[in-house]
């Protein structure tokens, strides 16, 4: 939220300073990050170049960061998937990205940016809402009388939601700038935006949307606009956004009437995710085809996968002079002179593709209030075979498949077996090395004929084809270079319908990781085996004391060594000893009760060593990492058995980190 109370930051200070004991607080005067009510609000505390995306993995949370106050100075949690938050120190950005990526509890992580709006400055002409009827909306406000309500969500400045023309047909959204769900739109886009989709029909004021008298409903979300007429729209919170809308079962389609011409892995994604829970996108190409520096360039999100693009057109069915032009135009749709709502409570006439692809947005949520069933890949389908041709006979980059055309396209509505992929699968966890022979398999349902499954990577922004469309559904291949792949699935019926699944943030790394190798001298026993990351080594439930620990790290990939020390009965810590010594006695009857573990060498900085043990009394005590101290002292309580495992540094803990040392 963007305030925050000062009692609750007072009480969550209480229960930190509670639950960090004062000797770990003034050895770093750092923190650990459990919660973004921690740190300071993100508009008090940092510029938006100075901010990070996280998109998280089910049930990932800012706590999995192994994130500090030296780390971060502020953040803001936007949803269940979404955070954002400040660098402490803009120079460690890409270092904390880089870790951040790492973490597996993390899908996405990149600098947070603006996206502007598409829309153009206001012409001074007045004309009246004349688009409908070019798109054939005038044949079918009174055709449709779904009772199941069909959302529209518009990712934009907000709404005016009180506008006489608009107020009947508002759901629920959410403002992410201010974080509430009383809505505003300081900047007028969105309302103008919304009015194409949602006006009210038959209601004796002002204009009508593409809706009709459909039961369809716009759910806004403010993403930015901070003054009339701001373009600037937070990208972090487009995808918290995004994220949300794809939740929602009610929200068929998503308009994001706004562009950019740069590389965004978490716009991607969200994109991505809200593509794979079914959502038809609909976005703006973009308003710079008349403009040398980026005529014919490919705009985002409206050139992703999936995600239909929309150019706009004028009064004489005439690409308008400003509209994108690109080899991933999808369709065109009235944009020059459109007549709509604004956030004064009156109406205007504006220009762009930004209402080019509400319009379209609109007459997808029409078909799909005609029939619920329907897949986002047949809505698509149905507009672009009923489009009207204009240009270049056939597809073109300035029309794409032409003008659509809601009554045509509704009169070829019928019930369909949506076409799903099942499940999508690689035979291997994430973090394999190169070399590695990986298999994938995808199952298919629904939809009409036989299947094709196609295969592919993407990797560094190149999407590679691993295995063409065929009817095999397992695909193999084997990585040749080490980053963090894409993996897809894409499927098409007999009918040409198609739906893809991805596997994101699949590492594959350069080297094996190292391993770590011990072994205890047991009371009674001698000498254990020796055993490697993570197996116990020692007894449990035997009532026989450790004696002494050998500790080493095996690696041909990394300068990596461990140095280690023993607390012995009666004698106290010893000194550290390092790869494969002994550590404690031998033959003295003097039981081990706590140890101490560091990582050494000049790669001992890419990794995290944990280790835990079992103490007599107590059984096993949480894992300690990298030097603290693991057992008890003053007790005289033995130790029994030990675990170690290294890791990739800020990977999460093996397990519970609660308690590893107690003293007496």
């Amino acid at each position: 939220m963007k305030f925050k109370k000062a009692i609750i930051f007072l009480l969550a200070m209480v229960l930190i300073g509670s639950s960090f004991p004062l000797g770990v607080m003034a050895e770093d005067q750092s923190m650990v990050i459990k919660s973004l009510d921690q740190v300071a609000d993100l508009d008090s505390a940092s510029r938006n170049s100075d901010q990070i995306i996280v998109i998280y993995k089910e049930q990932g949370h800012v706590e999995n960061l192994s994130l500090t106050t030296k780390d971060i100075k502020g953040g803001e949690t936007l949803s269940e998937q979404v955070d954002i938050i400040a660098v402490a120190d803009s120079a460690n950005t890409d270092e904390l990205l880089a870790r951040l990526s790492e973490n597996p509890n993390v899908l996405v992580a990149e600098k947070n940016s603006y996206i502007q709006t598409s829309a153009l400055p206001d012409d001074p002409d007045l004309s009246k809402a004349w688009q409908f009827e070019r798109v054939g909306a005038d044949e079918t406000w009174n055709k449709i009388s779904n009772s199941e309500t069909v959302v529209v969500a518009v990712i934009d400045t907000g709404l005016y939601t009180q506008h006489p023309d608009i107020l009947a047909n508002v759901t629920a959204g959410y403002d992410y700038v201010d974080g509430t769900t009383d809505m505003v739109d300081l900047s007028g886009h969105g309302t103008l935006v919304a009015g194409c989709v949602a006006a009210v029909t038959n209601n004796g004021i002002g204009v009508a949307g593409i809706a009709g008298a459909a039961n369809i409903k716009v759910a806004p979300y403010r993403v930015g606009g901070l003054y009339d007429g701001d373009k600037n729209l937070d990208v972090g919170y487009i995808c918290a956004a995004l994220y949300e809308a794809a939740a929602r079962p009610e929200v068929k389609v998503i308009n994001m009437s706004f562009g950019g011409y740069m590389v965004s892995a978490a716009l991607r994604t969200a994109v991505e995710n809200a593509v794979n829970a079914g959502k038809v996108l609909v976005a703006a190409a973009g308003n710079e085809g008349a403009n040398p520096n980026y005529s014919g360039e490919l705009a985002v999100p409206a050139s992703y996968n999936n995600v239909i693009s929309v150019g706009a057109t004028d009064k004489t069915n005439k690409i308008a002079y400003f509209s994108q032009h690109n080899s991933l135009v999808d369709l065109c749709a009235p944009g020059q002179k459109i007549y709509s709502t604004n956030h004064d409570g009156g109406y205007e006439e504006t220009s762009g593709t930004s209402f080019a692809s509400p319009i379209t947005a609109g007459a997808c949520a029409v078909l799909m209030a005609a029939d619920h069933t329907m897949t986002s890949t047949r809505v698509e389908t149905l507009l672009k075979e009923t489009a009207l041709d204009f240009g270049t006979e056939g597809r073109d980059d300035y029309y794409g498949d032409g003008m659509i055309q809601l009554d045509a396209a509704l009169a070829k509505v019928t019930p369909t077996n949506p076409l799903s992929i099942d499940s999508f699968t690689v035979d291997k966890p994430t973090g394999q090395t190169l070399g590695t022979l990986l298999t994938l398999n995808a199952a298919a349902s629904g939809g009409e004929g036989d299947y094709q499954y196609g295969f592919y990577y993407d990797l560094n922004g190149t999407t590679i084809t691993i295995q063409d469309y065929s009817s095999i559904s397992t695909a193999e291949f084997t990585p040749t270079q080490p980053g963090i792949y894409t993996l897809s699935a894409q499927v098409v019926d007999g009918k040409g319908n198609t739906v893809k699944e991805t596997i994101v943030n699949y590492v594959i790394k350069e080297k094996a990781a190292p391993v770590i190798e011990y072994r205890t001298h047991v009371q009674n026993m001698g000498w254990q085996s020796i055993m490697a990351d993570g197996a116990v080594s020692g007894t449990e439930g035997q009532s026989l004391r450790l004696e002494a620990i050998e500790v080493n790290t095996i690696t041909t990939n990394y300068n990596l060594g461990v140095k280690y020390k023993t607390h012995v009965q009666n004698i106290g810590w010893q000194n550290f000893v390092e790869d494969g010594a002994l550590s404690g006695t031998e033959g003295q009857s003097l039981r081990l009760e706590a140890i101490e573990v560091e990582l050494t060498g000049t790669d001992a900085e890419l990794f995290d060593v944990y280790y835990q043990v079992h103490a007599q009394n107590v059984g096993w005590m949480g894992w300690a990492k990298n030097g603290q101290q693991a057992g008890t002292a003053g007790y005289g309580y033995r130790l029994e058995g030990i675990r170690i495992e290294v890791v990739p540094k800020g990977s999460i803990a093996p397990g519970s980190t609660d308690s590893p040392f107690i003293t007496k």
